[in-house]
């Protein structure tokens, strides 16, 4: 019963991360062709991160006036006429206005069904968000798929339309579920002590947000420097995330029942050497290998710092902890395409270099929290 009631909340999710996944792609390989430059790309992609920030910020006031259900279809209407605007023309300008509002739609609706499935199944969190956000996995992936198979020409924004239209179909399908979600709606003050429980969490969780949407929103950008086309772009991007999503549910289980410090730092090691190996090597199949370990890598530290931030705060405050979470991630998620496509607009080669220097202060941080809140054997 568990598992079919994530399931329905999944099909959601999975169409959400399909049809902005594609289009934040589509838009990152077709403005780099156009001839912007990555500072610009970078720019308009991060707009997703303050839309997050945004709805995260009004979500506890937009639940007061409207359910689950209202939100969730006013949100797909929204985006779908958004969308229609991309079949006519495609600049940077538009594809800031886009991701803004995309961020904010998706944010008021995420963070409810994930404050939900934390708070109603606390005791299996990790493992049940594994699963939720293994749907958003599979929704990105089939987007590179597209990509893959299609590349970038005249069909493809009348194809991101087609996946907005068909986030009405578990919308009505799962109505009567989507209704019955509640969850608690108190005003939380940003008090000391809450604070002080995640504030260098919260810190850890600012940098994956710059590595995973600079990852997401430059990468593209990288390879069609290194000479790779849109469709091989799309080819290593779904494998990568294939390969990568396999794996993830397991790592819920083990996130449940095993030390996080450990594993998370177990992680990082082997990405630090990951990220050599991308820096050095040049090679069609050796992106596809290194780039599943990053995006596996990136879905296991937020798992883990999203699972302890959970587990930390009691009753109500778990929505601002969840809130919080996500307001950080997504400040990385501005600050990240910003900065990152700003370096590299200089000389492209500092790409995976700024990577190992953000996963080596993401690695400080996360340890120290660790120590000062009760040693290093986790949580």
């Amino acid at each position: 019963k568990t598992v079919r009631e994530i399931f329905k909340y999944s099909n959601l999710i999975f169409l959400y991360a399909l049809s902005h996944s594609y289009l934040a792609t589509c838009f990152a390989i077709d403005l780099k062709i156009q001839g912007y430059e990555e500072r610009y790309i970078g720019l308009s992609l991060s707009l997703w991160g303050v839309g997050v920030i945004f709805g995260a910020i009004l979500h506890n006031l937009v639940r007061k006036k409207l359910n689950l259900f209202s939100t969730i279809l006013f949100g797909s209407i929204i985006q779908l006429s958004f969308s229609i605007i991309f079949l006519i023309d495609q600049n940077t300008f538009l594809v800031a206005i886009m991701q803004f509002v995309m961020g904010i739609t998706s944010a008021i609706n995420s963070l409810t069904l994930e404050t939900y499935i934390s708070s109603k199944f606390r005791k299996s969190s990790g493992f049940y968000i594994s699963l939720f956000w293994s749907s958003a996995g599979l929704g990105a992936i089939t987007g590179s798929l597209i990509i893959a198979i299609n590349g970038i020409n005249n069909f493809t924004y009348y194809i991101a339309v087609i996946f907005f239209f068909l986030h009405f179909i578990p919308i009505f399908l799962f109505r009567f579920s989507i209704k019955q979600i509640n969850i608690e709606n108190v005003s939380i003050k940003l008090s000391k002590d809450v604070l002080n429980k995640i504030k260098y969490l919260l810190m850890c969780v600012v940098l994956f947000g710059a590595c995973d949407a600079g990852f997401s929103s430059l990468f593209p950008s990288y390879l069609l420097e290194e000479s790779y086309s849109d469709k091989q772009v799309g080819r290593i991007n779904f494998l990568a995330g294939l390969i990568a999503l396999v794996f993830y549910p397991f790592m819920g289980k083990l996130v449940d029942n095993y030390n996080k410090t450990i594993i998370f730092n177990t992680f990082c090691f082997i990405n630090f050497v990951n990220l050599f190996i991308l820096y050095f090597i040049n090679d069609f199949y050796v992106y596809i290998i290194c780039v599943a370990f990053y995006y596996y890598t990136i879905g296991t530290v937020f798992l883990i710092t999203f699972n302890i931030v959970g587990k930390k705060l009691e009753g109500g405050v778990i929505v601002f902890g969840i809130a919080g979470h996500y307001i950080s991630e997504n400040i990385g998620s501005f600050l990240g395409p910003n900065l990152i496509g700003n370096i590299v607009n200089i000389d492209i080669n500092y790409f995976f270099l700024i990577f190992i220097f953000l996963y080596f202060l993401i690695v400080l941080l996360f340890n120290f929290n660790q120590i000062k809140n009760g040693g290093p054997s986790g949580t």
